[in-house]
């Protein structure tokens, strides 16, 4: 199992090691230690600039995620690199503050829903695909003992 781990903003309010970890742990529990995943953390202008070049979307966003398997592929089982998740640590640092919790668990709970997409879940489909991925997403947080069980898909 790889994580590949990468941030393009200098001063971090978080140890790069707890991501790591985290990373690693969510991949064992969804029985994927064979594959690679790579998490870039970034500034709320690179995610913006990211946000309106793949989803048209102005602005800065909390989480991007970018699978690199196709839709129709349901095995994940033997190497694969999963894909690219991209976090904003500007808008994590910001949101954690606004839900009153850390950023270390706040940080756990973008790494899930970043994950949760990878593996083919989409809350943009409808109602039931909410639902579905966010039951998803709890179960995960309550496996990787977050202190803070709620999903971000609600």
């Amino acid at each position: 199992m790889a994580v590949l781990l990468r941030s393009e903003v200098d001063r971090l309010p978080v140890k790069l090691p707890h991501i790591q970890m985290t990373a690693e742990h969510l991949l064992k529990i969804v029985n994927l230690t064979d594959n690679e995943l790579s998490i870039l953390i970034v500034s709320d202008s690179r995610i913006a600039e990211l946000n309106t070049a793949y989803r048209h979307k102005e602005g800065p966003t909390n989480v991007l995620s970018f699978p690199l398997r196709d839709e129709d592929e349901d095995d994940l089982q033997g190497p694969a690199l999963l894909g690219d998740i991209v976090i904003s640590i500007d808008t994590a640092v910001r949101e954690a503050a606004e839900k009153d919790i850390s950023i270390d668990s706040y940080l756990e709970i973008l790494l899930v829903h970043g994950l949760t997409h990878l593996l083919g879940y989409d809350h943009e489909q409808g109602r039931k695909d909410a639902e579905k991925m966010a039951a998803f997403e709890m179960d995960l947080l309550e496996k990787v003992n977050s202190n803070h069980t709620n999903p971000l898909t609600i």
